[in-house]
Order: structure tokens, then C-alpha cells, then sequence
């Protein structure tokens, strides 16, 4: 799970909610998180806005790619 998804679903929101909030389709969201579709720095602000959390949290610096999360249970 991408730290973006993460931040969405500690934010309380569902894909559709955040998608609204945001001003996407929640398609358009969908592929953000999964890392098919990259964002601007200005999507990147108002997406970190939504889910309450620096943009540097959520995404990479270069070409705000979306952070992964490394789980900490180990198979």
C-alpha cells in the first residue's frame, strides 16, 4: 500500500470522497495511487491539503512519485 493510500485512509476518506475534495475523478485518483499516473506540484499540494499532511510525506521530491511504504511484518 502506497503511503498516499495510507494518508487517505488515516484522512477517514474513501477513494470517491477524496477524489471530490481533490477535483478528480476517482479514477484519475486510482491511478495516482497506484502509480500509473504521476502529479503536478500544484495536485501534489492540494492532495497533501486533503489528507492533512506535508507533501513530503506523501510523495518523492523528484516528479512527486508516490512514496512506498515498507511494511514492517517481514513474510
Amino acid at each position: 500500500m502506497s503511503a498516499l493510500t495510507q494518508a487517505r485512509i488515516l484522512a477517514g476518506l474513501s477513494i470517491e470522497e477524496a477524489a471530490r475534495e481533490i477535483g478528480i475523478p476517482s479514477g484519475y485518483l486510482s491511478e495516482i495511487e497506484n502509480g500509473k499516473r504521476g502529479v503536478s506540484s500544484e495536485r501534489a499540494d492540494v492532495i497533501a491539503s486533503v489528507y492533512q499532511k506535508s507533501k513530503d510525506q506523501i510523495f518523492l521530491p523528484t516528479r512527486y512519485a508516490i512514496r512506498e511504504v515498507l511494511s514492517t511484518n517481514s513474510a
